[in-house]
C-alpha cells in the first residue's frame, strides 16, 4: 500500500504574516514549541516559511537591528511544498536531497493544509517500529 503525505501531516500549523516582526514570529515558535512559522499573504496562500536556521543566520548578519525587521525580509522564499497526495518516499526525498526538515503542504491554489517535520516523522516512524516488534 503506498503512503501519501496526506497520512503523515499535520493538519494545523502557525502562520504569521509578512509584514509581522520577527519577535512576534519567535514569540510564537516559542509559545508552540515548533521550529518554524509559515508565512501568508492575506489570501491565506503560502509566500514563505521561517525556521530556526532563518533565525540563528539573519541574526548574526544584523544582530543590531534582526529583532526589529518584518518576517517578510527573513524568510525562505520560495518555498519547497508537497501536496496531500505526494507519495511519502517522494517527500521523504526532497526533504532529504534539499536538507530540509520542514514541509509545508499545500493543496492546488497554494493554501495551507498541512506540514511535515521530521520530529513528526520519526514519531511515526516509531509506532510503527513498535507495532511490528523491533
Amino acid at each position: 500500500m503506498v503512503k501519501l503525505v496526506k497520512d503523515f501531516m499535520v493538519k494545523k500549523r502557525e502562520t504569521v504574516e509578512a509584514q509581522d516582526a520577527v519577535l512576534s514570529a519567535i514569540e510564537v515558535m516559542v509559545e508552540h514549541d515548533v521550529g518554524s512559522v509559515l508565512v501568508i499573504d492575506e489570501k491565506d496562500h503560502l509566500i514563505g516559511i521561517f525556521t530556526e536556521r532563518d533565525l540563528l543566520r539573519h541574526y548574526l548578519e544584523s544582530q543590531s537591528k534582526f529583532l526589529f525587521m518584518t518576517v517578510g525580509e527573513v524568510m525562505t522564499h520560495p518555498v519547497v511544498t508537497v501536496h496531500p497526495d505526494t507519495k511519502m518516499s517522494e517527500a521523504l526525498d526532497i526533504m532529504a536531497e534539499k536538507d530540509i526538515r520542514h514541509i509545508p503542504v499545500v493543496d492546488k491554489d497554494n493554501k495551507v493544509v498541512g506540514y511535515l517535520t521530521w520530529k513528526n516523522l520519526f514519531r511515526h516512524f516509531s509506532k510503527l517500529m513498535k507495532n511490528e516488534g523491533s
